[in-house]
């Protein structure tokens, strides 16, 4: 498989159980970092508690997303490809975090939250499939 792309600083990509599991991690802890960043720069009126959630789920691993990243399935190009793609995107919805303003607030809060359930969705789906 070809080196991993930079999604984040030392992306580890997906070659094997513990590589994967350190990718997630470094995603989410990324995430989480740019919903800090949001929450010193900006009051988060209307949208907090949904923030909060979002940083929970950049703290704790989706067990389901865990289970099937273990597979080694995952460490085949296809998979890993499709794991780097939701990745991608979920990168790409937090950058955002950098720019947005009070009014944008509410779409940014649910691109996030839409990347992480498709996120979830689709390394499930691929897991059963």
């Amino acid at each position: 498989m070809a080196s991993p792309p930079s999604l984040v600083p030392g992306y580890a990509g997906h070659g094997d159980t513990a590589a994967r599991r350190r990718s997630d991690q470094q995603v989410r802890a990324w995430v989480g970092e740019l919903l800090v960043d949001l929450q010193d720069r900006l009051a988060l009126d209307g949208v907090r508690e949904r923030v909060d959630a979002l940083l929970m789920r950049c703290e704790f691993a989706d067990q389901h997303v865990v289970h099937a990243i273990e597979d080694d399935r995952f460490g085949q190009d296809e998979y890993a490809a499709a794991i780097e793609d939701y990745d991608r995107k979920l990168v790409a919805a937090a950058a955002a975090c950098a720019t947005v303003t009070a009014g944008e607030l509410t779409a940014l809060v649910e691109s996030l939250e839409r990347a992480f359930t498709e996120r979830a969705a689709g390394i499930e789906a691929r897991l059963k499939g």
